[in-house]
């Protein structure tokens, strides 16, 4: 067979055994090209090729070879979302006879660790599971590298693995300078010119002058038949009413026959908000959309109804700009510009990549640009003359840099000379130019990185991140340090040190019985911008009165405390969120979901205080920030399986209300004592399992079970720490859950 003459028997036989396994039965010339160029050889690899050009199948072949020679390799991809896709590819030819696993102790034991870069990257710097130790390094989506979100981690990672020696494989389908990533990475590159095995036709479609929504609705109309499509948009609030707007054109109706609509209410805890029943009315008709507010089972949910072709027409931000393996056959490029500047090539040409992806029948892909200069966007995004820009180090900054030496000492690199040694592994370095503007010759590079170094150590020390050793040319971590760090670690928050800082001698500075629930998620809001998108001129005269009542700013970071306090922890429902405080409620759990990590990981932050401790209410604050329920609801939520707001709401809801037995209530008795007395008053176990099945929305036989055996148990639960949360109110047990619970309540 082409391609496998010029390799050894054993590798050849090895190659055929992973194609045999994915059925493939010829090689393509990109594959025939890098097996060519040696890429089954213990050098250092970069392949760049067209999607759909077979480099997945090269890197598997590198990975078999390594795992045949007693090494062990780690498969990196871009998100989580697409380990388990990349797990599963890969055990096709494991065949047992390898252990392909993700997750932290995958690094202790598995043959091919499957990863993201991040996780790569902090376990490498700790060394967790002998990372360090690992042989094979493969970067899938190496283009990545690009964005400013997993850039900076896979430059790190990058280095960290070139540091101790370790093997590298990158697979991209485009860079701008792959021979300078190849020169940086010490690695062979190998370039395929092969073309796209399925070619995209590009169409610039010029503006009417009119609204954009009418300009898509009739691009998709005149294009029905190039569908599905995917369409690519800038900002959230214009992919929602851009989506409805071609629903309510009806280009799409007859995509599906079933009743998305209601479907999606039964996938949706509590009352449908307005909103949600409008992307339920749109699904209906065929169309849909997808952002990161989105609840993360109603975007897996649309997902799939967009493969299962129920759906043919997607709106989207870039959240599945990348590996979104889909039978897209067209791509909608509707904005062109972000702040007045067009978009980077690099993700213009991945967003299109999204089209026409081998293994859907599609003999051509269209991309279709919506913009007001054709002739200008045809010059700067299509063709073989298109100019990707250049990936460029992300470490450059002062932010960044402080934080990649910071990184360093809290894991290990406390040595001066080995900070110096890994920031030389690092795109930064071989990016450091000898002339300046103008040909201003600077200083030798060492000089400029030493003097670099010592700057970023002196801020750190002055901050108190770090101590420099009296007896060493060595550094430790101040307990701010370490704790700066863990946070970071363990949220998805892009802080700087600074910001960091400021948090922390807040922390440090504020009387403990000042700190309450409150305090804490307005400062957690506001210092680390997890707020919820919304302003004083969106919210009822009622709520922005309470909150002024309560001394609480009417911005963004002041209406989420307010909110996620007074309302969301409270368990009221959506719809009477909504009335009382005029806030869209449909995105309120992806919100909190957030806001809840972001909490979790300031733990961090108050066990680095030596003035401050560790409220006793925190971890029952950061559960009902996540899951939106009341204090003494929080033991029926961490014991009873299948019980959430919505059907602990229900509960409390039927035992406060229901006139078959009549209980006893006053202010402080919990969900708990009210079931436990409303049992005492039925017959048996029998009936009150049978009570709570008919009578309870939402409770099913095998959570009626549950909820029997919790309330029968011998000892109450301990909720003393779920309701003594400081100032956050506890709406009484009397009130129902019509949302009756404000912020009057402090």
């Amino acid at each position: 067979m082409s391609g496998l003459a010029d390799l050894s028997p054993d590798d050849a036989r090895l190659v055929l055994s992973i194609m045999d396994s994915h059925g493939y039965d010829e090689l393509k010339w990109t594959q025939q090209q890098a097996l060519s160029d040696g890429i089954l050889g213990t050098d250092n690899h970069l392949l760049v090729a067209e999607t759909g050009n077979g480099k997945t199948l090269c890197a598997e072949a590198v990975v078999k070879k390594r795992l045949q020679s007693g090494c062990r390799a780690a498969y990196l991809v871009p998100s989580r979302q697409l380990v388990g896709a990349k797990r599963e590819t890969l055990q096709e030819w494991a065949d047992g006879e390898y252990t392909i696993s993700a997750g932290p102790e995958a690094y202790r034991s598995a043959d091919v660790v499957v990863a993201t870069f991040d996780s790569f990257y902090r376990a490498i710097l700790r060394n967790r599971g002998d990372a360090r130790s690992l042989d094979l390094v493969v970067l899938d989506d190496f283009h990545e590298i690009y964005g400013e979100y997993r850039g900076p981690e896979i430059e790190k990672s990058i280095a960290a693995a070139m540091y101790e020696g370790i093997e590298l494989l990158g697979l991209s389908a485009t860079l701008g300078n792959p021979e300078t990533l190849a020169e940086w990475m010490d690695a062979t590159l190998t370039v395929s010119q092969e073309e796209r095995q399925v070619p995209i036709r590009e169409t610039a479609v010029a503006r009417s002058g009119g609204s954009k929504k009418r300009d898509l609705v009739q691009l998709l109309r005149r294009q029905r038949d190039r569908g599905p499509f995917l369409v690519f948009n800038f900002a959230k609030s214009w992919l929602e009413s851009r989506a409805e707007a071609v629903a309510r054109a009806g280009v799409f109706a007859d995509a599906s026959e079933r009743d998305l609509k209601r479907e999606l209410r039964q996938r949706v805890q509590g009352v449908v908000t307005d909103r949600l029943d409008t992307l339920g009315e749109m699904l209906s008709k065929g169309v849909g959309y997808h952002h990161a507010d989105l609840p993360q089972n109603l975007k897996q949910w649309i997902e799939q109804l967009y493969r299962d072709g129920e759906i043919a027409c997607l709106f989207t931000t870039t959240t599945i700009a990348y590996g979104f393996d889909a039978p897209v056959q067209s791509v909608v490029v509707a904005d062109t510009k972000r702040f007045g500047d067009y978009v980077g090539v690099y993700e213009y040409v991945q967003w299109i990549g999204r089209a026409a992806r081998p293994g859907y029948g599609y003999s051509r892909g269209d991309a279709f640009t919506l913009c007001a200069e054709p002739d200008e966007v045809r010059d700067h995004f299509f063709g073989p003359d298109r100019e990707l820009e250049d990936v460029t180090t992300h470490v450059e900054s002062d932010g960044q840099f402080r934080w990649l030496v910071l990184e360093l000492i809290a894991s290990g690199w406390d040595q001066s000379h080995e900070i110096e040694a890994f920031v030389k592994e690092v795109l930064y370095w071989s990016q450091l130019e000898p002339v300046g503007a103008w040909n201003r010759e600077r200083d030798p590079r060492d000089e400029r990185l030493t003097r670099r170094l010592r700057e970023t150590a002196d801020w750190l020390i002055a901050n108190e991140f770090v101590d420099e050793a009296d007896t060493a040319r060595a550094f430790s971590t101040q307990p701010l340090g370490d704790g700066a760090v863990e946070f970071a670690f363990n949220s998805f928050v892009s802080a700087q040190l600074s910001e960091i800082k400021t948090f922390y001698d807040w922390i440090a500075e504020t009387p403990h019985d000042e700190i309450d629930p409150l305090a804490l998620i307005l400062q957690v809001a506001d210092h680390f911008e997890e707020t919820i998108s919304t302003s004083e001129s969106d919210i009822t005269g009622q709520f922005a009165g309470t909150l002024q009542e309560e001394g609480l700013p009417l911005t963004e970071a002041g209406i989420t405390a307010g909110l996620i306090t007074g309302f969301w922890m409270q368990n009221t429902s959506r719809d009477n969120i909504e009335t009382q405080t005029g806030v869209d409620s449909s995105y309120l759990s992806s919100h909190a979901g957030r806001l809840s990590d972001t909490l979790e990981a300031t733990r961090y932050l108050f066990e680095a205080s030596v003035d401050a401790r560790l409220p006793e209410w925190f971890d029952s604050v950061v559960l009902r920030v996540d899951r939106g329920v009341r204090g003494d609801e929080v033991p029926f939520v961490e014991n009873v399986r299948g019980l959430g707001r919505h059907r602990v709401r229900a509960l409390r809801e039927f035992v406060t209300r229901s006139d078959m037995v009549a209980v006893e209530s006053d202010d402080d008795s919990t969900l708990w004592e009210l079931l436990r007395q409303f049992r005492s008053k039925v017959d048996d176990t029998a009936q009150f399992e049978r009570v709570l099945r008919d009578q309870v929305h939402g409770i099913g036989p095998k959570t009626a079970d549950r909820v029997s055996q919790f309330v029968e148990s011998a000892d109450p639960p301990d909720h003393s720490r779920a309701v003594s949360a400081g100032t956050v109110p506890d709406a009484r047990v009397g009130e129902g859950s019509g949302g009756s619970s404000t912020l009057d309540d402090f």
